[in-house]
């Protein structure tokens, strides 16, 4: 490499973020011209996908790579292509970019085009995954050059000889250690959260919320008293907001899954209906007396009455809300762990 080399050499990171630059302001243009005809229907716009994706990048492309020499991400980062590239070249270059993507997408309507027949069809498929592992292969091998000697990062480039410089050789580089040091504490956090949020007892939180909000007396007086337990088509769980699995009673009016009241009652023993305050019992908790719904006789199957919810169940909801994960994971494990027994039973019947 010779000193005017060395002046104008662009560094091996600000060539790959210049093509991650790239792609993210295609992805950022054609997501605003799906807006623009949303409205017009997605049927034909998801049946000319693959022309309008050519044209679109063809257009972009043009009047960036070929008439200023450079693209999006290589005028933020300060790269260019070589001067001595003419522009017929990089027009070539454009139109191969392009038609490789094209006839990728459309090798199958192109091979029914000139033949109707199943084996050509498969044939030409067959052809374009070889051609496609050839060139990832190639495209890894041209990696492996690339972080060696920092020219070429593409297949493509290199087989146009289009080589990366930099746009101001004589300015210095200068690195924003502050942009560096955000990303990595952001990162760091995210895979914190990621690794400490599954750890956290969210129902148990809701107990100790509930613990703190005014009970009705009618409630409390109610709770001691054995009523009827009723269920409907419509019934959800009053601790998910789902279909019930295995639906078992508190001993009131209202209905919950086995595996939402059995999870609840051991991450709190003080735990009681969300909508009524209905304390459970220990010995029915640890038993297997809970009445089964599908037992019920038919005269009990529909209320007689709504039951009654305080204000405090409302603030359960809106406190659920805030965690639909957390309700997603819940009704995931119950599917997982008790699903087929609730399945066997509803056959039985």
């Amino acid at each position: 490499m010779t000193v005017t080399d060395a002046d104008a050499y662009a560094p091996r990171i600000s060539q790959l973020d210049a093509m991650f630059l790239d792609s993210e302001m295609y992805s950022l243009v054609k997501s605003q011209l799906v807006k623009c005809v949303k409205y017009c229907g997605h049927s034909y716009v998801t049946r000319m996908e693959p022309e309008i994706d050519a044209a679109l990048k063809y257009i972009i492309l043009r009047y960036t790579v070929q008439k200023a020499r450079r693209s999006v991400g290589q005028q933020l980062l300060q790269v260019k292509y070589q001067e001595g590239v003419p522009h017929r070249k990089l027009g070539h270059y454009i139109t191969v970019i392009v038609l490789i993507k094209w006839l990728k997408e459309r090798s199958s309507l192109i091979a029914s085009i000139f033949s109707g027949k199943t084996n050509v069809k498969e044939a030409v498929g067959q052809c374009i995954n070889v051609l496609n592992i050839a060139f990832q292969a190639l495209h890894v091998f041209n990696l492996l050059v690339f972080l060696h000697r920092g020219l070429y990062p593409t297949v493509l480039e290199r087989l146009f000889g289009l080589r990366h410089v930099s746009a101001n050789p004589n300015l210095p580089r200068r690195i924003s250690y502050a942009y560096f040091t955000r990303e990595l504490l952001w990162h760091g956090f995210a895979e914190l959260l990621g690794f400490i949020l599954p750890l956290i007892n969210v129902q148990y939180f809701h107990n100790v919320i509930k613990k703190f909000l005014p009970r009705l007396n009618e409630d409390q007086n109610s709770s001691t008293e054995e009523t009827d337990l009723n269920f409907f088509q419509g019934t959800t769980c009053v601790i998910c907001n789902k279909p019930p699995v295995l639906p078992h009673g508190f001993g009131c009016q209202h209905i919950a899954c086995y595996f939402c009241i059995h999870s609840s009652y051991a991450s709190g023993p003080s735990f009681s209906c969300p909508l009524c305050n209905h304390e459970i019992d220990a010995t029915r908790c640890s038993s297997r007396g809970w009445v089964h719904p599908l037992d019920l006789p038919p005269g009990q199957v529909m209320f007689s009455s709504p039951p009654k919810i305080c204000w405090a169940g409302k603030v359960w909801f809106f406190i659920q809300g805030l965690v639909p994960d957390v309700s997603s994971l819940v009704s995931y494990s119950k599917q997982v762990l008790v699903g087929p027994r609730f399945r066997q039973e509803s056959d039985l019947t």
